[in-house]
């Protein structure tokens, strides 16, 4: 049983974690600054760029569907207000304590309210995003 919902969960988790994160980066190119776009990037030539922090966080959020995915078979509370919330937990958890801690970044209080209000938006359409990717797919064992 376990085993059946944690390879499930692999590969849902996979999939949704792509999609989230195409979602999330879609999203933030709405609403970039002129420092944001200053990122570091590796060129390999020929005019292509690897942007390193895209990639961590694209695999970032696959591991992070997997988890919301293993937990929502255990604990359906996770998906109320359909994976919004656990959007919301990763915001806080990530956003503002973890990254704050590492001192990239300041507590949303010290940036413009325009900022702060597009990235709680952007997490929270991510974990919209693999909810419905969750719920598309019923093998991964999550349920309305």
């Amino acid at each position: 049983m376990l085993g059946t919902i944690i390879f499930n969960a692999l590969w849902v988790g996979f999939l949704g974690g792509i999609l989230a994160s195409l979602v999330r980066i879609g999203w933030e190119q709405l609403f970039r600054t002129e420092e944001d776009k200053k990122t570091e990037a590796l060129s390999i030539g020929g005019g292509v760029f690897i942007d390193f922090s895209r990639g961590i966080f694209v695999l970032s959020s696959i591991v992070l569907s997997i988890v919301f995915i293993i937990w929502a078979n255990y604990d359906s509370s996770i998906t109320q207000g359909s994976g919004t919330l656990f959007g919301l937990i990763v915001w806080i958890i990530i956003d503002q304590i973890y990254r704050v801690l590492k001192k990239e970044k300041q507590f949303f209080w010290h940036l413009p309210w325009q900022q702060t209000v597009a990235e709680i938006v952007g997490f929270l359409l991510w974990g919209w995003a693999i909810y419905l990717v969750a719920i598309g797919l019923p093998i991964s064992g999550v349920y309305f």
